[in-house]
């Protein structure tokens, strides 16, 4: 995977896909497997925003049940599924537990019926899946055995709990990765650090897009006969730039809180609390929280959201200095201060705001990227009136779905010269995932400083800017 810019503009694409976030990224993959000609765009280096903000885990949606939504459980189960047959290497079953106490929700017959339900609506989620990825039934379990599976947790009121597998990636960032290669191969023209700024617009519809490149501040043209936003947070920046009026899509601020110490080591552990459930995930060797989501302009503080979570879980003994960084994002929201989007939204926007040429992507959750993509492509197909492959992603394996091997060096080289890694932050953060667990040793910062240096001809004065610009994203992920 080359930033080749010449390749965006040398020819006239079937798809211009903006953002290189897991949503843009599952398209392009789509799209090109399809036998489209497509392009993909970023304004900053892939996976760098919301998508780098996850929990890394897979659900299969048995919350959808709270709210009577059985399309979406199916659709959840669908994709975990997928993604565990696609993505064995990085996708694997992990089991989760919710213990219950005498006199506080939730009950224990509620959840029997959820689990019981959940299992019956999705009989056929382990077919074609590769030995040891499967995911069995829930149960019910008594007092001892919850504090079997997780010895520390509080044991006065303790009347059992409910256990259910779903999944964990165990690097959001090279799943990520391995799309866009799989795009790659199959012919996509992709380019980080480069922004979109104008929609081309003739005789009524969207034929392109005008883009920056962020390293060498010129314009360029990328032509297509159909342009999708899956550009995340910034969607409505995209669509001011088509001067398309619409009602702002309410967008929430989320954070999750990676620990520095394995407070669980083998399920992850829901806990009620404010009216919502949180889930404390071994990873790592370590363990991440959340999800907290806060309305408005200012995103949730790491102190505060971690007080709630010492109530969630008052016998974990968790302190400030446990907090090793804060994993942020945003997120689209449904009204409210906390009302999460749960369903991600394809518009037409030919038929919404007779705006032919242009599709948008309103993006919801991590685990249905894939189906969401689908959804889009299978539009464009429509859209584009010309024969398509079907799809295939659902079960196509992702060779690129795992980590770089080698020395560290020839990681880093790699990273910088195949993965299109262009700053030492992109190596360090969402090449080699060197610091989504915390800040990395200086030695080890410095050898893969040193490996790109080599690799893309930097001087010392263009050192001395990678290792500040890299100082000023870690400082701004550190719990705060």
């Amino acid at each position: 995977m080359k930033r080749d810019l010449a390749a965006l503009t040398d020819r006239h694409h079937d798809l211009v896909v903006i953002g290189g976030g897991i949503h843009g990224a599952a398209v392009a993959w789509d799209a090109a497997q399809r036998g489209l000609s497509v392009a993909l765009v970023e304004a900053a280096d892939f996976g760098s925003g919301t998508s780098w903000n996850s929990l890394k885990t897979v659900h299969g949606g048995l919350r959808h049940l709270q709210r009577a939504d059985l399309a979406g459980l199916r659709e959840s189960a669908r994709e975990r599924a997928a993604l565990l047959r696609i993505a064995p290497r990085l996708v694997r079953p992990l089991p989760f537990l919710v213990p219950t106490y005498a006199g506080q929700p939730p009950s224990r017959a509620a959840l029997f019926a959820g689990l019981r339900l959940s299992d019956l609506l999705t009989l056929g989620r382990n077919v074609g899946l590769p030995p040891g990825q499967g995911v069995p039934n829930g149960r019910l379990l008594s007092a001892r055995e919850v504090l079997a599976r997780v010895p520390v947790l509080d044991s006065a009121g303790l009347t059992g709990g409910a256990e259910w597998t779903d999944a964990q990636v165990a690097s959001t960032e090279r799943l990520l990765l391995a799309f866009l290669l799989a795009a790659a191969d199959a012919g996509a023209a992709l380019a980080n650090y480069a922004e979109v700024t104008r929609l081309e617009r003739a005789d009524g519809r969207v034929t392109g897009v005008a883009v920056r490149d962020a390293l060498r501040g010129d314009t360029l043209a990328v032509r297509g006969r159909l342009v999708v936003n899956a550009a995340g947070p910034a969607i409505e920046g995209v669509l001011s730039l088509a001067g398309l009026p619409r009602t702002p899509v309410p967008m929430l601020h989320a954070a999750n809180l990676v620990l520095d110490r394995a407070v669980v080591a083998t399920h992850a552990v829901g806990a009620r609390t404010g009216g919502r459930f949180l889930f404390l995930v071994p990873w790592q060797g370590r363990s991440i929280v959340g999800t907290t989501y806060a309305a408005g302009a200012v995103p949730p503080v790491a102190t505060e959201f971690l007080d709630e979570v010492r109530r969630a879980y008052p016998w974990a003994g968790l302190q400030e200095g446990d907090v090793a960084l804060v994993h942020r994002g945003r997120v689209p929201g449904s009204g409210g201060a906390r009302g999460l989007r749960t369903r991600s939204r394809l518009i037409d926007h030919e038929q919404e705001d007779g705006l032919a040429g242009l599709l948008s992507v309103l993006s919801a959750k991590y685990t249905t990227a894939r189906a969401m993509a689908e959804r889009a492509v299978d539009a464009a197909v429509r859209r584009l009136a010309r024969p398509a492959a079907p799809c295939r992603t659902s079960f196509t394996p992702l060779l690129h779905a795992g980590p770089l091997h080698g020395t560290l060096q020839e990681q880093a080289r790699r990273a910088a010269g195949e993965e299109a890694a262009v700053h030492l932050e992109d190596a360090v953060f969402r090449r080699l995932d060197l610091a989504t667990a915390g800040r990395p040793p200086q030695a080890i910062v410095d050898e893969v400083a040193a490996a790109m240096a080599g690799e893309l001809g930097w001087d010392a004065g263009r050192l001395r800017y990678e290792r500040d610009r890299l100082a000023a994203a870690l400082q701004a992920v550190e719990a705060r």
